[in-house]
């Protein structure tokens, strides 16, 4: 308890220093966590947050159109992850499902909550300024996805924003329009004879179609105008098959007897800029930064094991003297990403007595680095460096599931 004690004071006397000198820790837009928080997927969070040319519910939020290559009748996801360098204390939630209506339609609903707890930083609004046992962002997400021609995929979402800035108390409510769309195209561009299953994917994403980028942000009396992003994210991938001997694995156990020997091998890259919006309307100059690029990789072995790879990279304000006084401790964020998984085959393990597939995804790495070299940030900030993301997948596979 004393120890806890001591760290809690630790924490508050840095975070009170570093406001005595004016510096400033950067974090893009009032939701921050939502938005620029941990991705919803694991699987993406390991390959450089590449998340729109990725299928499933837990893609959905960043483009809709990914619940159109869902196969299976019937998707859930649930993921976990925490680790920030910057909003300390913070973690992920994120809990989706996604329904196959038909062989055209898919249905996804999900549920993310983003959560401080026991945050150095405080609660500003207007002249308040007020330390807060915890803060809240929820996001409900209604998506759905139409196909409207071969390997063309189209889809929409409505988002419902609610921001929880100081403890339960909800300080802001917003709703915002996202669209995407998915086009994969069958390949043989790599001239290699055992090369197999060849597939280029086209994303497009637009989050905030409406372009609300000025929010309301209120307490009691207390207001403060925010703002929202405005994110417009382009992708590609490739995938393909190659054949491999895994008989020095079977020899030593009957599990791996029905797994192919093949590894599939798949490449991500992403682009996302953060737009303006109507001029009117602007509050700070946030969109002025906050451009990003991902690139991504995996290697599944036998349809059974992953592993991913992956680097990204957002721009930040310089480091350095901030607009209006001040310096920003912060730079920009990068660094490589790196992430594991299972898909298990649990409806054969169990001889078809439970009509679910599972895919179990880790991350257990190092954070992207947010914090600037040219002076030295408090250790409590600079030594946050580990992040953990869990992620589990369970998907219908009985008769329903399609061809």
């Amino acid at each position: 308890m004393l120890k806890n004690f001591i760290a809690l004071m630790c924490i508050t006397l840095c975070a009170s220093t570093v406001a005595k000198a004016q510096y400033k820790y950067y974090v893009p837009t009032q939701y921050n966590g939502i938005f620029y928080g941990q991705p919803t997927s694991t699987k993406a969070t390991g390959m450089g947050l590449t998340t729109i040319t990725q299928g499933g519910i837990e893609n959905a939020v960043y483009n809709p159109a990914s619940l159109g290559v869902i196969h299976e009748k019937f998707e859930f996801y649930d993921s976990y992850a925490s680790g920030n360098q910057v909003r300390l204390g913070s973690s992920n939630r994120f809990i989706g499902l996604a329904y196959r209506i038909n062989e055209k339609m898919v249905a996804g609903f999900s549920r993310m909550r983003y959560l401080e707890k026991n945050t150095p930083w405080t609660t500003v609004i207007g002249i308040l300024d007020m330390p807060v046992d915890k803060r809240s962002q929820l996001m409900y997400t209604l998506s759905g996805s139409y196909n409207p021609m071969t390997n063309l995929y189209v889809g929409a979402s409505g988002n419902w924003l609610i921001e929880k800035s100081i403890n339960d108390v909800t300080t802001n409510k917003v709703f915002i329009l996202s669209v995407g769309s998915v086009y994969d195209m069958n390949t043989d561009w790599i001239k290699y004879e055992n090369l197999s299953d060849q597939r280029i994917r086209f994303a497009l994403s637009f989050v905030n179609l409406l372009m609300k980028n000025r929010i309301e942000q209120r307490y009691e009396e207390h207001l403060n105008y925010r703002d929202l992003p405005i994110h417009l994210t382009l992708g590609s991938s490739y995938h393909g098959t190659l054949p491999v001997d895994y008989s020095f694995v079977k020899q030593f156990t009957g599990f791996f007897n029905s797994m192919p020997e093949t590894v599939d091998l798949s490449f991500h890259l992403q682009f996302r800029e953060t737009l303006r919006g109507p001029e009117k309307t602007v509050v700070n100059g946030n969109y002025e930064s906050n451009t990003s690029i991902g690139l991504g990789t995996e290697a599944l072995f036998m349809d059974f094991f992953a592993l991913r790879l992956g680097y990204f990279y957002e721009t930040r304000p310089d480091q350095g003297p901030a607009d209006g006084g001040g310096y920003w401790m912060t730079d920009d964020k990068r660094g490589l990403t790196f992430g594991y998984g299972f898909k298990v085959p649990v409806y054969e393990l169990t001889k078809q007595k439970v009509p679910f597939n599972a895919d179990i995804d880790f991350v257990t790495y190092r954070v992207l680095n947010e914090l600037g070299t040219t002076v030295t940030v408090p250790s409590v900030f600079s030594e946050n460096n580990f992040l953990f993301s869990l992620g589990i997948k369970l998907t219908w596979a009985n008769q329903a599931t399609l061809d």
